[in-house]
C-alpha cells in the first residue's frame, strides 16, 4: 500500500512538464554542469519562443490600422499574456510546486491504509487523468486545425497571425513565417494546458484527502470509543495537515487562476467578435478553428471553477460525516473532543484568487456573464 502512486494521473505529465521547462528538474539544486543547464534550460527554450513570439503578437496587435485588424489579434495575444503570467508564477514558486507533489507522494501521513482506500484514490486518479487528456487533445486539435486551415485559404495567410519583420507574402518566405509559427504556438499551447493541468491538479488533490477523511469517519459509524478515539486524533492530526496544504495550494495557483479569469472574459469577447467579422464563407477553416477555440476556452475557465468549488464542497461536507458517527455511545471527554471539532470545522476552507474572488462555480458564471457584456459592448462601439 505504501508503493501505491499517489501521483499516477499526472506522472507522465510531470515528466512532459519537466521536457518543456514548466518545472524543476529533481537535481538541479545540485552542482555541475548538467546542474547548470537545467537551471538555464527554462529561460533558453522560452525566451526565443514563447516570449518572443507573444511580443511579436502584442506589436502586431498595437500597430494595427483599424480596430477591426487588431481584433483579429487580440483574442490570441491576451491568451498569451494569461500565459506569461501563469510561467512567472510558476518559475518563482517552482521550490514550493515540486515540495508540494513530493509530499503528497511520499509523506506518511497521506499513506492509504487499506485496499478499499486504494480502490477509491485510483478510481478518482483515473477519472482525473480521463478529462484532462481529453482536455489536453482537444486545446491540441485546435491548433492542428488553425495550423491546417490556412492552407485552404486563396490569400497567404498565418493560422495565428503575428508581427513578421520580412514580406512573407510569397510562395518562397511563407513556411518561414508559417514554421516558426507552428513551433511557437505549439510550444505556447502545451505550456498553458500542462499549466492548467498542474493548478487543477493541486486542487483535486486536497478535494481528494477531504474526501478520504470522510470515508474514514463514515467506517467509524459502527466502532466502539476504545477503537475510534485514537482513529479520531488521528484524523484531527491529518486534517490540520490538509489545512496547512491548503493555503500552500492557494499560494500556487493563486496568480494562474486570478489571471485567467480576467482575462478570459476579454478572450471571449474578442474571438466573438473575430467570429463576427470573419464569415463561414469566407474562411471555413479559420472559423470553425475560432468556434473550437471558444469551447476550449470555456472549457479552460470552467475546470479550475469546478475543482475549487470540489475542495470547498467536499471540506465542509466532512460536519456531517462526524456527525454520522457512533457519538452518542461515547464517553463525555471523547463526545466534548468532537465538538471541539466540529468547531473548528465552521472555519470554512476556501481558496481565493488574490484577494478579490473565492475560485468556484460562481465566479464561472460570472466570467461568462462579463464576457457577454464586453461582446455586446464591443459591436456597439463599433457600429
Amino acid at each position: 500500500m505504501e508503493s501505491t502512486d499517489r501521483l499516477s494521473a499526472i506522472r507522465f505529465l510531470i515528466a512532459v512538464q519537466r521536457w518543456t521547462g514548466l518545472i524543476k528538474w529533481k537535481s538541479d539544486t545540485e552542482g555541475g554542469l548538467l546542474s547548470l543547464i537545467k537551471r538555464i534550460y527554462p529561460f533558453v527554450l522560452h525566451l526565443p519562443l514563447t516570449f518572443s513570439y507573444i511580443a511579436l503578437m502584442w506589436y502586431e496587435a498595437i500597430t494595427s490600422v483599424d480596430f477591426e485588424e487588431a481584433g483579429q489579434v487580440l483574442y490570441m495575444s491576451i491568451t498569451e499574456l494569461a500565459l506569461v503570467t501563469k510561467l512567472l508564477n510558476i518559475w518563482y514558486r517552482r521550490n514550493e510546486a515540486a515540495h508540494f507533489l513530493e509530499e503528497l507522494q511520499n509523506d506518511p501521513a497521506y499513506s492509504l491504509r487499506n485496499p478499499k482506500e486504494i480502490q477509491f484514490w485510483q478510481r478518482n486518479q483515473k477519472d482525473f487523468q480521463r478529462i484532462f487528456y481529453w482536455y489536453i487533445g482537444g486545446s491540441l486539435f485546435v491548433a492542428l486545425m488553425g495550423y491546417v486551415s490556412v492552407f485552404l485559404q486563396e490569400a497567404y495567410e498565418l493560422p495565428f497571425a503575428y508581427y513578421v519583420p520580412f514580406e512573407w507574402r510569397n510562395q518562397e518566405r511563407y513556411m518561414y513565417a508559417w514554421g516558426y509559427n507552428v513551433v511557437a504556438m505549439t510550444l505556447c499551447c502545451l505550456s498553458n494546458i500542462l499549466l492548467d493541468t498542474l493548478g487543477c491538479y493541486f486542487m483535486f488533490q486536497i478535494a481528494s484527502l477531504f474526501r478520504l477523511m470522510s470515508l474514514r469517519l463514515q467506517d467509524l459509524q459502527d466502532a466502539p470509543e476504545e477503537q475510534a478515539k485514537p482513529e479520531l486524533r488521528r484524523l484531527f492530526r491529518l486534517h490540520a495537515r490538509v489545512r496547512r496544504l491548503t493555503r500552500q495550494c492557494e499560494l500556487l495557483v493563486s496568480p494562474y487562476v486570478l489571471s485567467q479569469v480576467v482575462f478570459s472574459a476579454f478572450i471571449i469577447c474578442f474571438s466573438a467578435y473575430r467570429l463576427v467579422h470573419m464569415g463561414f464563407k469566407q474562411r471555413p477553416g479559420l472559423f470553425l478553428t475560432t468556434v473550437q477555440f471558444v469551447a476550449v476556452m470555456i472549457v479552460q475557465i470552467f475546470l479550475p471553477c469546478y475543482y475549487g468549488n470540489e475542495l470547498t464542497f467536499h471540506a465542509n461536507a466532512l460536519t456531517n460525516s462526524v456527525f454520522g458517527t457512533n457519538w452518542l455511545e461515547y464517553s463525555v471527554g471523547t463526545r466534548k473532543l468532537l465538538n471541539c471539532y466540529m468547531e473548528f470545522l465552521k472555519r470554512p476552507v476556501k481558496v481565493r484568487a488574490g484577494v478579490f474572488f473565492e475560485i468556484g462555480l460562481p465566479i464561472f458564471v460570472k466570467t461568462i456573464n462579463n464576457a457577454y457584456s464586453f461582446f455586446a459592448l464591443l459591436l456597439k462601439i463599433s457600429k
